[in-house]
């Protein structure tokens, strides 16, 4: 987060460097302190916690993670003796790993692509129980409690503070140990921007393209770890979505602060795939993010499930009706029927009952609008008949009409976005809720697709980004 505070803060001098090397250091340290404040401290920070846990609690919103006992992501764990403040704890173990793991990864690329050495960060690593009102404020907070649910990177004294007593074990226990590795990721990234002279003090960039920045460098250490480059961590398909599905839900609104904006899911996780897909070089650059075309368009109320059923779903049969018959396949849609006159009913809105017969429980569409949109509602019905135009248009493997439907689906959404007046901004950071929902759930929008959900959201984004002629 960007915000600039006019706190005093006690700065962290420069220490000797075997002291602030986390992969050198082998204790704690003791920090020196400065009484000289800090003037125009900047700070950049997920501002995560309250929303995540006010959305567990009330159960709308979230896409939640429910995955298999989690294996974790540690191949060899790194000591947190060098991180002010830590407990030792097992959370600040796997933050202590994350932190030296990718500023390994960073020194390579710093002098592989833009011939420069990398310096691991000055002021260090702190660990904050903010539970304790005893506890000493971290860099560029006056108070524990601006630390509460949250991680940043403070600029002014290059150091990173996180909340090892709400934020980091909330994130583990929904999402998986990778949601913190890509918190912790993020973080680093502003620390990567801030060498590279893309975060000034003075403001000259947006928030949003500070905070989306860092997403983009975030991601492509991820790839990084997910090839099984990194001695440190391991990460497979299943623990990426679900530290995708972390990123989303802690997001902006379309409708958001100037001042505070970290970008909406669909900017955040098109920034984060850019990094992942292209590495750093794309975020390096000034060109727009692929996902911050979505940022305008405001929000619109939710449709009932009447007028789903009744305009959404004869519009979306029609338009994909047109592109197959345009291509010159076979146009079988499904027919959609109500749970009671199909006869059949299964767990999620929509069940096949076999025969081409889709039946829409029509209880859990509305609790889905109601939880996640109408957009995210509608999202399974559209990615119905995106299956069956893939089918008739398209053969191959289950994944690759599976990645077809994906992108017909992001296709036909964009349409609704740009073209009509039928949906807005907001609506695509809902749709990509659905798409990353967990495998049930996605196996509900996009048949039996073996595809990931990172994959999916991929074809997803391309076909927003696009036309249905873009999705091969």
């Amino acid at each position: 987060m960007y915000v600039p505070t006019g706190a005093r803060h006690n700065r962290v001098l420069r220490a000797n460097r075997a002291e602030t090397n986390p992969r050198t250091s082998t204790g704690a340290r003791t920090p020196t302190r400065s009484g000289n404040p800090v003037r125009a401290t900047r700070r950049r920070s997920l501002a995560l916690l309250p929303m995540v846990l006010l959305a567990l609690l009330s159960g709308c919103t979230v896409v939640r993670s429910t995955p298999a006992p989690d294996p974790g992501v540690v191949r060899h764990a790194v000591a947190p003796s060098f991180v002010f403040g830590t407990d030792s704890s097992a959370v600040d173990e796997l933050a202590a790993t994350v932190v030296t793991d990718a500023q390994d990864y960073w020194e390579g690329e710093f002098r592989r692509l833009f011939g420069r050495d990398w310096h691991d960060l000055d002021g260090g690593f702190f660990s904050v129980d903010t539970t304790d009102e005893n506890a000493t404020p971290p860099p560029c907070s006056a108070d524990v409690t601006e630390l509460t649910g949250n991680a940043y990177y403070c600029a002014a004294v290059d150091a990173i503070a996180w909340d090892r007593a709400a934020m980091l074990p909330v994130l583990r226990d929904h999402y998986g140990q990778s949601a913190v590795v890509l918190v912790l990721a993020h973080e680093i990234g502003h620390a990567v921007a801030h060498r590279l002279g893309h975060e000034p003090a003075s403001g000259e960039r947006s928030p949003l393209r500070i905070e989306t920045t860092a997403d983009c460098y975030a991601g492509s250490y991820v790839r990084w770890v997910v090839d099984g480059d990194s001695r440190r961590l391991r990460m497979d398909s299943a623990e990426l979505d679900a530290a995708l599905r972390a990123l989303i839900n802690f997001a902006d609104p379309v409708t958001r602060s100037g001042t505070d904006a970290h970008g909406t899911a669909y900017e955040r996780t098109g920034a984060f795939q850019d990094g992942y897909t292209n590495g750093p070089r794309t975020c390096a650059t000034e060109h727009e993010l692929s996902g911050e075309w979505s940022a305008g368009g405001g929000s619109r109320g939710n449709r009932d499930v009447t007028e789903l059923l009744r305009e959404r779903v004869p519009a979306a049969r029609d338009f994909f009706g047109r592109l197959v018959e345009r291509r010159g396949g076979r146009w079988n849609p499904p027919r959609v029927l109500a749970s009671e006159v199909a006869g059949c009913e299964g767990p999620a809105i929509l069940t096949d009952c076999g025969g081409n017969v889709l039946a829409v429980n029509r209880e859990r569409l509305r609790r889905s609008i109601y939880e996640l949109g109408d957009q995210a509602a509608e999202t399974p019905l559209i990615g119905a008949f995106a299956t069956a135009a893939a089918r008739g248009t398209a053969s191959g493997t289950p994944e690759r009409r599976g990645l077809r439907a994906a992108c017909l689906t992001g296709a036909y959404t964009g349409h609704l976005v740009r073209d009509t007046d039928r949906a807005a901004g907001s609506d695509l950071n809902e749709a990509i809720r659905a798409v990353l929902a967990g495998d049930a759930a996605r196996r509900e929008v996009f048949g039996a697709s073996t595809a990931s959900g990172f994959e999916e959201l991929r074809a997803f984004r391309g076909g927003v980004s696009g036309t249905a002629k873009s999705c091969s």
